[in-house]
């Protein structure tokens, strides 16, 4: 059974994961920009992936999936709402951010499955 409170606070938490680690990866000089955006995709749907395999163990992959899209989705809007990027006239790159959330979600929730069911025995 899906767990829509849990899936709520899959969100949040990585959420709040993300913006405690980036404040904290600020005051690391990193030279490239595009490690710190990896680092933070990474760190971002990864939690998701982890947290949704932790908290709705009956449905690991739906909720790593959904949990990807709505953070995708706000996102998109906070960019374009308020920072004022016109992100939706570029469908590749939504594409390419939609398919590499869900990728690494799915990835960390499938690692994170394996994981527990190795400790309770099962495989």
């Amino acid at each position: 059974m899906f767990h829509t409170i849990k899936f709520f606070q899959t969100i949040g938490v990585s959420i709040l994961l993300t913006i405690v680690i980036s404040f904290l990866l600020g005051f690391i000089p990193i030279e490239s920009y595009g490690w710190f955006l990896f680092i933070q995709t990474i760190l971002t749907y990864g939690s998701i992936g982890f947290f949704a395999a932790i908290w709705n163990p009956e449905t690991p992959y739906t909720a790593a999936y959904l949990g990807a899209i709505v953070i995708v989705f706000i996102s998109f809007l906070v960019s374009h709402f308020v920072f004022n990027i016109l992100v939706f006239a570029d469908p590749q790159g939504i594409g390419m951010n939609l398919s590499y959330a869900v990728i690494v979600s799915l990835l960390f929730a499938a690692a994170t499955v394996v994981i527990r069911k190795k400790r309770e025995g099962v495989l």
